[in-house]
C-alpha cells in the first residue's frame, strides 16, 4: 500500500530533524553576522560551494531553529547530507520535509508488495509477443481452467520451438493507480523466478520473462506468467507536475543523487522514480535555476540527473531499464540490446550523459 506522510507525522519529522542538527557553528570572523533564516541560507549554501559540508548542515539546521516551516533549509541540510556519509540515514527525510513545504504533499508516492495474480485468459499479465499470435491465445488459453496451466504451458513451448521462435514472452500490465513512474521487478511466487522490468509506456509496465521448466514443492512449472500464479511488485508514483516549484524539483534531483552514492545502501526504486519523474515534469530541468543562493552552485541538469538514475541502475544489474531511463532523456536511442557490445555502448551513454 502507498504511504505519504499526514500533517501530524510531517509535524513530527520536523520537529525531529530540527532537533537533531548537532549545534550552531561559530561565525567566520570577517563577515557580518547573519541577519535571520535567509543569511544563515546564504552561509550553508556558500559552506557547499566551498565543500565544507558539516558546517552547510549547521548552517541550515540554524535557519529551520527560526522558521521550521520553509523548505529551503531543508533542502540545503538533505544537499548536505549527500557528502556525510555519517548522515545518509536521515538524509531521506530532509528531501521529503523540503518537497513535503513546498509542494503541500509528496512527489513520490510508493507501493510495496503489491500481488496480482494471472487469469485464465492471460489479460492481467497481457502477453504481447509478436511471436505468439492473439488467435493462438485464443485456442490454448480457454482450455486452461479445465486442463491446467501445465498442459497449455507445453502447448504454447511446443508452437514456439517448432515454429522456430524465441520462447521468451513479452507481457505488459498495470500495477496500480496513480501516474507510474518507477517499477523494477517482479517476483514470481510459484517459480521463485525474479524478473527485471524492461520500461514503462502509457502507464503499462513491459517485462521479458524467458522459458524455463522449474520445479517448485514437487510441481513443474514453466517460468513464463501462468495461470494462477501470484506475481509480486513494487512501483512508484508522480504526485507532481510542471507547475511543482524549483525546491521541489531540486530535492528530486539530490534525493537521486543520495541514493547513487549510497550504493548497496541505497534506494533503487526511488532513485529511478526521483530521476524518472523530474524528467518528466522538467525536461529543460537545472539545479537551482531562478534561485539567487542556489543558481550555480551546481552544474546539474535533466539529463545528468537522469544519467545518474541510469548507472545506479546498471551498477545494479537492470541494463536494460537503465536503456529505458537514457532513451527517456533522449539519449542512447540507437543501442542494439541484442548486439555483443550492448553493455559497453550503454556504459559509453550513461558516461556522456553525467558529463
Amino acid at each position: 500500500m502507498s504511504i505519504a506522510p499526514s500533517r501530524t507525522v510531517m509535524c513530527s519529522i520536523l520537529a525531529i530533524l530540527v532537533a537533531g542538527i548537532s549545534g550552531c557553528v561559530e561565525h567566520p570572523s570577517g563577515l557580518p553576522e547573519p541577519e535571520g533564516y535567509d543569511g544563515f541560507l546564504a552561509l550553508g549554501w556558500q559552506a557547499i560551494q566551498q565543500g565544507q559540508y558539516q558546517e552547510a548542515f549547521d548552517w541550515f539546521g540554524q535557519a529551520m531553529e527560526i522558521d521550521v516551516a520553509r523548505p529551503d533549509a531543508y533542502l540545503g541540510a538533505g544537499i548536505a547530507c549527500v557528502y556525510l556519509e555519517n548522515h545518509w540515514v536521515i538524509a531521506d527525510d530532509y528531501f521529503q520535509a523540503a518537497i513535503q513545504q513546498d509542494l503541500g504533499h509528496s512527489a513520490i508516492v510508493r507501493y510495496l508488495n503489491q500481488v496480482q495474480v494471472q487469469d485464465t485468459l492471460w489479460t492481467v499479465f497481457e502477453c504481447v509477443d509478436p511471436d505468439l499470435p492473439q488467435e493462438s491465445l485464443d485456442v490454448w488459453l480457454p482450455l486452461t481452467a479445465d486442463s491446467g496451466d501445465i498442459w497449455v504451458g507445453q502447448q504454447i513451448r511446443d508452437y514456439l520451438e517448432q515454429g522456430g521462435y524465441d520462447t521468451d514472452l513479452k507481457y505488459r500490465f498495470l500495477p496500480g493507480p496513480g501516474d507510474l513512474v518507477s517499477c523494477l521487478d517482479l517476483y514470481n511466487a510459484q517459480t521463485g523466478a525474479f524478473n527485471t522490468c524492461d520500461s514503462i509506456f502509457e502507464g503499462h509496465v513491459y517485462v521479458d520473462i524467458p522459458m524455463e521448466l522449474v520445479q517448485a514443492g514437487g510441481v513443474d512449472y514453466y517460468s513464463w506468467i501462468m495461470v494462477g500464479q501470484n506475481v509480486g511488485y513494487d512501483y512508484a508514483t508522480l504526485d507532481a507536475d510542471s507547475s511543482a516549484g524549483q525546491i521541489t524539483r531540486d530535492a528530486l534531483a539530490g534525493w537521486t543523487m543520495l541514493q547513487q552514492v549510497r550504493g548497496d545502501e541505497g534506494d533503487l526504486l526511488q532513485a529511478a522514480a526521483c530521476a524518472q519523474g523530474l524528467l518528466k515534469i522538467a525536461p529543460g530541468y537545472q539545479f537551482g535555476e531562478g534561485d539567487s543562493l542556489r543558481e550555480g552552485v551546481f552544474d546539474l541538469d535533466a539529463v545528468q540527473v537522469a544519467g545518474g538514475g541510469a548507472s545506479y541502475a546498471y551498477i545494479e544489474g537492470r541494463f536494460i531499464y537503465s536503456w529505458f531511463m537514457c532513451r527517456q532523456a533522449g539519449c542512447g536511442l540507437d543501442l542494439d540490446p541484442g548486439s555483443e557490445g550492448f553493455l559497453l555502448d550503454l556504459l559509453e551513454v550513461i558516461s556522456e550523459m553525467q558529463d
